[in-house]
């Protein structure tokens, strides 16, 4: 899991989440020496955020937009990017950044790539090198999903509930790597996730918003469908 997170150093800014740390990617592993990954054992949330999981719905697809601002310690602008997002549950979430340039970043519980539109793209993750990326990719969908049992094996959950149905998660870092990246994460919504805000150890801070959420259709299109092959 150290490798894996080591990895991830190199991704400057991937749907609103921090580097994780040293820019050293791991050597493949040769097919023949590959292990299949364990399934992780699910967690369980243990009364706590259980009012937030309630809230929260499960659709299989989740269409919006999206703006994601990140604040750098020393710099007084934010760096700040626009577009729209397709989360299909069982699938993966694409990211269409519209400003301030055009690219498309996909993720999937395999594997983390971004597409420009020349045709060229560029694979930043992938779970087939190293078991360990699995558990990376599965962390970063899970943040954006709102996946609870998933977050609550490597962060602490705080919630507060308002009365008119909205909600406040904060995240607290279980593990000690994960301490050297995040100081917290803070989620808030209603019927699904409509902020995150992530602090890093360092200081910088990254908002990511989601606008304009639909969740019909309730299937992919065939078109989206074929964006995750």
């Amino acid at each position: 899991m150290r490798r894996a997170r080591a990895a991830l150093l190199g991704v400057t800014l991937v749907l609103g989440l921090p580097a994780l740390a040293s820019p050293r990617v791991p050597a493949p592993v040769p097919a023949s020496a590959r292990a299949e990954p364990a399934a992780p054992a699910r967690a369980t949330l243990r009364g706590v955020g259980e009012g937030v999981h309630a809230r929260l719905a499960q659709p299989a697809v989740l269409r919006g937009q999206f703006e994601q601002s990140k604040r750098l310690e020393g710099f007084r602008q934010p760096l700040v990017s626009r577009g729209d997002f397709l989360l299909v549950r069982d699938r993966g979430i694409a990211w269409d950044t519209r400003e301030p340039f055009a690219s498309t970043t996909l993720l999937t519980r395999e594997r983390l790539l971004t597409r420009l539109p020349d045709g060229s793209q560029r694979v930043l993750l992938d779970a087939a090198a190293s078991p360990g990326m699995a558990a990376v990719n599965a962390l970063l969908m899970a943040l954006v999903a709102g996946d609870l049992p998933a977050l609550a094996e490597r962060f602490k959950l705080g919630e507060t509930l308002a009365a008119d149905g909205s909600w406040l998660l904060v995240l607290t870092p279980d593990e000690a790597g994960l301490r050297q990246v995040f100081r917290r994460i803070t989620l808030s919504g209603d019927r699904f996730v409509r902020a995150v805000e992530i602090e890093e150890a360092g200081g910088d801070v990254t908002t990511l918003r989601f606008l304009a959420l639909s969740d019909a259709p309730a299937a992919p299109t065939p078109d989206e469908a074929a964006r995750f092959d």
